[in-house]
């Protein structure tokens, strides 16, 4: 009997040392292409290398291909993170700010900030919209889908999705004279960062993320369920109300920048599992969130230059079969555990 759990405990401490040493080379990759992305962004353009040789190219570097490339890692690492903590929270691997509307909420609230002419408020306004949208969803799943919340929370985030989608596409024909600004909310792209974008979205991601990381133990337990949450003393309604209030705010912010960024917050966290704690995996899943839509941006800069292809259609050709085959082993999972 001995010599049986001393070989499963050896065996367990052999299959924890692949784990870890499949995890430092994950990271030390996901490193490499970041550094590697970030490099090719800066400096490749579709006419080929672009140094700053001159102040011409100088000024183009630090005030259009600098303030872009920092926009794409905050997006990238802003809709991954509160992606991972909309899935952990609600349990449900096709949870998202994307799948459950509070991305077309916020992009109506900065495009009616921008039809009232109130440019100065339009981080406000799609804050505003992104929790109202987060409240009418939860309130109705709650009122209506008691049973099967899961799919109640996604059936709503869509049907709010299609419905500010199209009041968006009702004010672009209402005020023509905004239409290319009010477009930029639906096809997201970094591609007109300015430098005042990323000093005001750098403390929220900042603050934000670090409160997610200091309540990530919490947010682990209450995936769990309100019975272990309850009996470790954690208040469950409150706090999941704070992490999604806190996670919304993040995504409205980004999105009155850049518009709706689909994918990214629906599949990084679900292709990026490494065995770590909920903090680790946190920060980690935010970088390869980065990678990903600057990646995504450069690609779209030079495959049919010199049009540019916004970020967001270029991670929907990419998302799309992705999200297939992820379905597909999700129902095919399901299948098994019940036969």
């Amino acid at each position: 009997m001995m010599t049986c759990c001393h070989a499963r405990v050896q065996e367990l401490r052999k299959d924890w040392k692949h784990l870890r040493q499949y995890s430092l080379i994950s990271k030390a990759v996901l490193l490499t292409l970041l550094v590697a992305v970030a490099a090719l962004q800066l400096l490749i353009t579709p006419n080929g290398p672009a140094l700053p040789h001159g102040l011409v190219e100088r000024a183009i570097l630090l005030d259009i291909r600098l303030p872009r490339l920092l926009l794409g890692l905050l997006a990238g690492f802003i809709l991954a993170v509160t992606g991972m903590v909309f899935q952990t929270i609600f349990n449900n691997r096709l949870a998202d700010s994307f799948s459950l509307g509070l991305a077309s909420g916020a992009s109506f609230g900065s495009a009616v900030a921008v039809v009232f002419g109130l440019y100065s408020l339009t981080a406000l306004s799609s804050i505003a919209f992104s929790v109202l949208t987060l409240l009418l969803v939860i309130l109705l799943t709650h009122q209506l889908f008691q049973g099967h919340q899961q799919t109640g929370m996604v059936l709503f985030g869509m049907f709010i999705n299609f419905f500010f989608s199209s009041a968006l596409y009702g004010l672009v024909l209402l005020k023509p004279a905004e239409s290319r600004s009010l477009l930029n909310y639906l096809f997201g792209s970094v591609g007109a960062a300015e430098w005042h974008d990323i000093i005001v979205l750098t403390p929220v991601t900042v603050l934000c993320t670090s409160w997610l990381l200091y309540n990530a133990r919490a947010v682990a337990i209450v995936s769990t369920g309100d019975t272990m949450a309850t009996g470790l003393g954690i208040s469950t309604t409150t706090f999941v109300y704070s992490v999604l209030a806190v996670a919304s705010i993040m995504t409205a912010v980004l999105i009155s920048m850049a518009g709706i960024i689909g994918f990214v917050g629906l599949l990084v966290p679900q292709l990026w599992r490494v065995p770590d704690c909920f903090s680790v995996r946190l920060i980690w899943t935010g970088l390869a969130g980065s990678v990903t839509v600057i990646l995504s941006d450069f690609l779209g800069n030079v495959i049919l230059a010199p049009v540019q292809i916004p970020v967001s259609i270029i991670l929907a050709f990419l998302g799309l079969p992705l999200l297939l085959v992820i379905t597909i082993r999700t129902i095919k999972t399901s299948t098994i555990k019940t036969e």
